[in-house]
C-alpha cells in the first residue's frame, strides 16, 4: 500500500523540481510572440533604423532629440518584438475583444503625444525668452556704445513703440512737448522690425531710435524701451502709440501724479476721458475685459487696454513682463499684483491719423487678450 501511494503521489521535492523546470520555458517563451508577423517585422526594422539615425546624427541633433529618438526606437522594438505590450494593456484592464486593445493603445498614444506637445511648448517658450533677451541685449549694447544713456538720465523718457508707422511717427514725435511738469523730455522710438522708413522718419523728427531686426510685437518693443530707460536712469517713463491715437498734449496728466509722489504708475483711461467711436465688437470687448480684470484683481479698472501710461522708472525691475503683443493688461495686472501704487487718469483716444490697425481680427484679438490676462494672473 505504501509503495502504491508513493507511485501515485511522488514526494514534494520531485514535484517542485519537475514543475519548476516545466514552467520556466513557457514563461520565457510567453514574452516573445509565437510568430513574427509582417507588421511586427516592419516595427523592428523601423526601430533599428530610428536608433541608427539618432546615433548617426548625434552631432547635429540636440541631446534631447537624440535621447528621444533612441528611447522611441527601444520602445518600438519592445512593442514589436515582445508580448510585453499585451501584458501592460492587461494590467490596465484593456482586454482582447470589443476593441479593448485598440482603446488602450489610443489612450497611451494620446498620453505620449500630450507629453511631447508639452515638451515642445516648453522648448518654444524658452527659445522665445532667449530671443527676446538677445534683442534687448543687442539694443542696449548699441545704445550704450553710442553714448546715448546720458541723454535720458534724469529726464522724462517718452518711449514710442512703432511698426511700419512711417506716415505718422514723425508727427507724433514732433508733437511731444520738450518739457513736462518742468522736467525735460527725451524721446526714444523702438522700431520693431519695420519694413518702411519708420526709423528714418522718427530720427528726422528728433527722436533717438533703437531697432529690433525682426518684428516681435508691441510688448517686446516696450520691454526693450523699459530696459534702456531703467539702465539710463530716467525719472519717469511715458509710453504712447506711434499711430497718433494718444495725445502728447495730455502727457502732463499722467506725469504729474508720479512726480508728486502720489503714485508710481498712472494709467490712461478712455472711459474716464473720451474716445472716438469704434466698432461695436471692440467697444464690447473693452467693457467685458474691464469687468474681467476688475473681478480677478478685486480692483476697479476702467480701461485695461490703454497703452498710454507713466511709470516711475525705479519700479520697472519689479514687473515680470513677457507678453509680445497683448501687453497693456499684463502691465496693469502685474502692477496690481506687486502692490505698486497706481491710479487711472482721464485721457483721449483718437482715431489713427494714417494707415490701418496692426491688431489681429476681432476673435483672434479677443482670445489673445483673454489668454494674456489669465496667464498674467496665474503666474
Amino acid at each position: 500500500m505504501r509503495g502504491r501511494r508513493e507511485r501515485d503521489n511522488p514526494p514534494d521535492r520531485a514535484v517542485g523540481a519537475y514543475s519548476g523546470a516545466a514552467l520556466t520555458v513557457p514563461m520565457i517563451a510567453s514574452v516573445f510572440p509565437e510568430e513574427l508577423t509582417a507588421l511586427r517585422a516592419f516595427g523592428l526594422v523601423f526601430a533599428v533604423l530610428l536608433i541608427a539615425f539618432a546615433i548617426w546624427r548625434r552631432h547635429s541633433l540636440s541631446n534631447g532629440a537624440v535621447l528621444l529618438a533612441i528611447l522611441g526606437g527601444i520602445g518600438l522594438a519592445i512593442v514589436s518584438g515582445t508580448e510585453l505590450l499585451d501584458a501592460l494593456l492587461s494590467a490596465f484592464s484593456f482586454e482582447r475583444g470589443n476593441g479593448g486593445r485598440i482603446l488602450g493603445l489610443a489612450v497611451f498614444a494620446i498620453l505620449i503625444l500630450f507629453l511631447l506637445v508639452l515638451r515642445a511648448l516648453t522648448e518654444s517658450a524658452r527659445m522665445n525668452q532667449q530671443l527676446s533677451a538677445l534683442l534687448e541685449g543687442l539694443a542696449w549694447e548699441e545704445f550704450r556704445e553710442a553714448k546715448l544713456p546720458e541723454r535720458f538720465r534724469d529726464t522724462i523718457a517718452v518711449v514710442v513703440p512703432a511698426f511700419n508707422e512711417a506716415e505718422s511717427v514723425g508727427d507724433v514725435v514732433r508733437s511731444i512737448p520738450s518739457e513736462v511738469c518742468g522736467e525735460q523730455t527725451s524721446v526714444l522710438v523702438i522700431d520693431d522690425g519695420s519694413r518702411d522708413d519708420t526709423s528714418e522718419e522718427a530720427a528726422k523728427a528728433g527722436a533717438i531710435v533703437a531697432r529690433h531686426v525682426i518684428n516681435r510685437g508691441g510688448g517686446a518693443a516696450l520691454r526693450t524701451g523699459y530696459r534702456l530707460m531703467a539702465e539710463s536712469g530716467s525719472l519717469v517713463v511715458v509710453t504712447l502709440d506711434a499711430d497718433g491715437q494718444h495725445l502728447p498734449s495730455e502727457m502732463e496728466r499722467l506725469v504729474r501724479p508720479v512726480l508728486d509722489d502720489e503714485v508710481d504708475v498712472a494709467h490712461g483711461s478712455r472711459v474716464l476721458g473720451a474716445a472716438d467711436p469704434n466698432s461695436r465688437s471692440r467697444e464690447f470687448g473693452v467693457v467685458f475685459f474691464n469687468k474681467l480684470v476688475s473681478f480677478i484683481t478685486r480692483t476697479k479698472v476702467s480701461d485695461c487696454s490703454n497703452g498710454y501710461r507713466a511709470v516711475r522708472t525705479t519700479v520697472l525691475p519689479q514687473l515680470v513682463l513677457r507678453q509680445e503683443q497683448f501687453h497693456t493688461s499684463e502691465f496693469l495686472i502685474e502692477a496690481i499684483k506687486r502692490g505698486i501704487p497706481a491710479k487711472e487718469v482721464p485721457v483721449t483716444v483718437a482715431k489713427r491719423t494714417y494707415g490701418h490697425s496692426k491688431k489681429p481680427a476681432v476673435v483672434r484679438y479677443g482670445l489673445g487678450f483673454a489668454n494674456a490676462i489669465v496667464r498674467t494672473w496665474l503666474r
